[in-house]
């Protein structure tokens, strides 16, 4: 508060005084951070005369605290030269200034202050945890989807200490040290709205504990459960709202090497060493397999081979190893050619165990999953003396992986691509042998790059074996007699794995019989069963091969699903003897939605599905009454799209320009905002515009040509948003 005397002159005055007015001011200042009170007389211009007035000036106040009051006088209160106070040095330093505290308030915490002082630090460094924000993945959109991810973990600490409210859920690795939180309510929806109860960018990953209880967890304290400044606080913990979250895509090994690639290609290669399975094209992950021979019941060695071994390291990670144990029925795990056994073998052991940018969880005593900051998670486990492996991979390595394991496009017909800069992948319909020289072969990997773990007294030529030259199914079925062919037709069918695994080692595999095409609608309940059998009498177990779509259950080998909507799935099966024998079976799935109102044509598919597709949606016979027409079409005005109408086989869909989103009512377009969504690019400073935005820099930077990035002018080097901060005057 400020209050200002201006042209004063006594109450009682000669007329000399008239003339010769007095001008000064009072401050009252209010320390928020000790509830503290402070008053400042500024004293301009004095200019009565002693001499001519009544009475004489007391100068100071009166304060009052409780029942007692304290009052304080300056120094020339009362004598003649009170008037000169313009010309003195006051106790601040200043000419005419002095400045006293007059109250202490209560004792207590000023969780505005906490705020605003945290705020200001941290706008110090915003352009660093902007960036970091904008590499922290995209949260699941509802709660079922972030269970299924292994890339998030939920935060089972907070769970408890919010007495089982807050259902949040975190990047199990950080990017640098940051992670991104999502929040999630009872129902299972995401939380995105910036009251406090939602998720926020965490600076430091929890792992972090006391960087990130003094960085993230007391300050949204502070700025949204202890005072009304959440604004302040996600202006610089930025939540996520899910747009462009995308699962993960899941690829396999299984059994004498049958692999399945990133985009569901399936194929058999049964090379002898060390191979690149999958390598990103940045180089930011590799993981590497090794194989050894399969050995038949008396532990013979057959002219067939197994995953024995596996090899992964993420961009400045530690590198993890993997192999089955000497007797081929338990894993050795190690860290950087460091064994983690102790770990991995503690009784009761559910905890996950952190390294640098890579975390291990144990899933039970023969498997484990592996977790790595780029988004790639693997699951490897031994059984029927050989190692299998899933790996899932974020869609944002899409056209960035080569290796055994494809070029991840969601194009299978060029999943065969040889290494090197101008190599042409070779046909899907190739032969098992032109797959194996022209393709496999070639990822086998050099001494320099491989990423094993050798113990004392083996190397990496230990396992090269490029001279093994195995069997191939070509000629196993040429070398079959008539009886053997149709023994193995009537065992196996036309499954190819299956026939080469019955030829080789002997050891039928197991059968999966199942319905090779799904016909489904959407709303009604479609039943598949498998069932299984094996041709030596051995147990056979079906597991789920594919992630389960909302609507589906599994359960005793019964697959029920009730489809709530036409998003495209997978549904793939697996089943093993336990002795080496595997086998895998995925099914065509069609969909059809006629709305209750017309006859189901599984045997058509809609126009832009085709017959090599795995999910395809099926045309509709309308019943009298009805019928298919372009809903889009101005003369049917049946869209009412704001923008974009796109006719579909079941059903008319609205679509929005660049820079739009589609409304929840499936209509209208709404802008999007890049700078909430963090798809922007903007270093520093975004600003949303309709259907765009536009980057701007802190005072003291420049735009670069890119209009995205910043550049600090040499000028302004040391200026920085909120760096000035005002320090507190002590005087007592």
């Amino acid at each position: 508060m400020v209050v200002t005397w201006t042209g004063m002159i006594p109450r009682l005055y000669y007329n000399t005084l008239y003339e010769r007015p007095n001008t000064f001011q009072l401050v009252v200042a209010y320390d928020p951070s000790r509830y503290q009170t402070f008053t400042q007389y500024v004293y301009v211009d004095m200019s009565w005369d002693h001499e001519y007035l009544v009475r004489r000036s007391m100068i100071g106040h009166l304060s009052y605290k409780q029942e007692q009051h304290e009052s304080l006088q300056l120094a020339p209160s009362m004598k003649s030269t009170a008037f000169t106070l313009d010309t003195r040095y006051g106790n601040t330093g200043d000419r005419g200034r002095y400045m006293f505290r007059v109250a202490s308030g209560r004792n207590e915490v000023n969780y505005d202050q906490k705020c605003f002082n945290w705020f200001a630090n941290e706008m110090r460094r915003i352009s660093l945890v902007r960036y970091y924000w904008r590499w922290t993945m995209v949260c699941p959109c509802d709660e079922r989807l972030a269970l299924m991810d292994g890339r998030w973990r939920f935060d089972w600490k907070q769970f408890y200490e919010t007495r089982f409210e807050r259902r949040c859920y975190y990047e199990r690795m950080p990017w640098g040290m940051s992670t991104q939180e999502c929040c999630y309510t009872e129902f299972g929806s995401l939380i995105s709205t910036e009251d406090g109860r939602g998720g926020q960018t965490f600076f430091y990953h929890p792992r972090f504990e006391r960087l990130h209880e003094k960085y993230d967890v007391q300050p949204k304290q502070w700025c949204c459960e202890f005072s009304d400044n959440c604004d302040f606080f996600y202006f610089v913990r930025p939540m996520d709202h899910c747009s462009g979250y995308m699962p993960l895509t899941i690829g396999w090994f299984y059994g004498d090497p049958h692999i399945r690639t990133l985009d569901g290609f399936q194929y058999t290669f049964n090379g002898l060493g060390e191979y690149t399975l999958i390598e990103t094209t940045h180089g930011n992950f590799t993981l590497q397999g090794r194989t050894a021979k399969a050995l038949d019941d008396s532990g013979k060695e057959m002219d067939a081979t197994i995953f024995s071994a596996f090899a992964a390291r993420d961009i400045n990670s530690d590198t993890f190893h993997v192999n089955m144990n000497a007797t081929r029925n338990g894993l050795d795990i190690f860290i950087d050619g460091e064994s983690v056994m102790a770990w991995f073998n503690a009784a009761n052991n559910t905890a996950e165990h952190e390294y640098t940018n890579v975390i291990l969880a144990k899933k039970s005593a023969t498997e484990i999953e592996v977790t790595f900051t780029s988004g790639f998670s693997l699951t490897i486990g031994v059984s029927a003396e050989q190692l299998d492996i899933t790996v899932g991979a974020s869609d944002k390595f899409k056209n960035h992986t080569k290796g055994l394991m494809g070029v991840f496009n969601g194009d299978p017909m060029d999943d065969l691509l040889p290494p090197g800069e101008n190599a042409v992948a070779l046909s899907n319909s190739s032969s098992e042998k032109t797959i194996f020289y022209g393709f496999g072969e070639l990822w086998r990997i050099d001494q320099v790059d491989s990423l094993f773990f050798y113990v004392k007294g083996e190397s990496y030529l230990t396992y090269a074996h490029p001279e093994f030259k195995p069997l191939f199914l070509e000629d196993v079925t040429a070398n079959m007699t008539d009886k053997e062919k149709a023994n193995a037709k009537k065992i196996c069918g036309d499954n190819k794995e299956c026939i080469f695994d019955l030829a080789i080692t002997a050891n039928g595999s197991p059968n999966i019989t199942v319905h090779s095409v799904f016909n489904v609608t959407v709303g009604q309940e479609n039943v598949l069963t498998v069932t299984t059998s094996d041709p030596d009498g051995d147990d056979v177990t079906v597991s789920l091969n594919s992630t389960r779509p909302e609507g589906a259950t599994w359960e005793h080998n019964t697959y029920t699903w009730t489809p709530v909507d036409m998003e495209p799935v997978n549904i793939s099966f697996k089943a093993s003897d336990g002795k080496n024998g595997v086998a895998a079976a995925d099914v065509i799935v069609n969909l059809c939605n006629c709305s209750g109102h017309g006859e189901c044509l599984f045997d058509l598919l809609a126009d832009g599905y085709e017959l090599k597709q795995t999910f395809r949606i099926v045309q509709c016979n309308c019943s009298i009454g009805w019928e298919a027409i372009n809903e889009c079409d101005p003369a049917n005005r049946r869209d009412d799209c704001e923008q974009i109408c796109v006719d579909t086989p079941d059903k008319w869909t609205c679509e929005c320009p660049d820079g739009y989103k589609l409304h929840d009512n499936g209509k209208n377009c709404t802008d999007i905002d890049e700078c909430v969504e963090k798809t922007s690019g903007c270093e520093q400073e975004c600003s949303n515009t309709n259907g765009s935005f536009v980057c701007s820099c802190f005072t003291g930077y420049d735009l670069k040509a890119d209009n995205k990035t910043c550049t600090m002018r040499m000028s302004s080097k040391y200026i920085r948003v909120l760096e000035r901060r005002s320090e507190s005057m002590k005087y007592d």
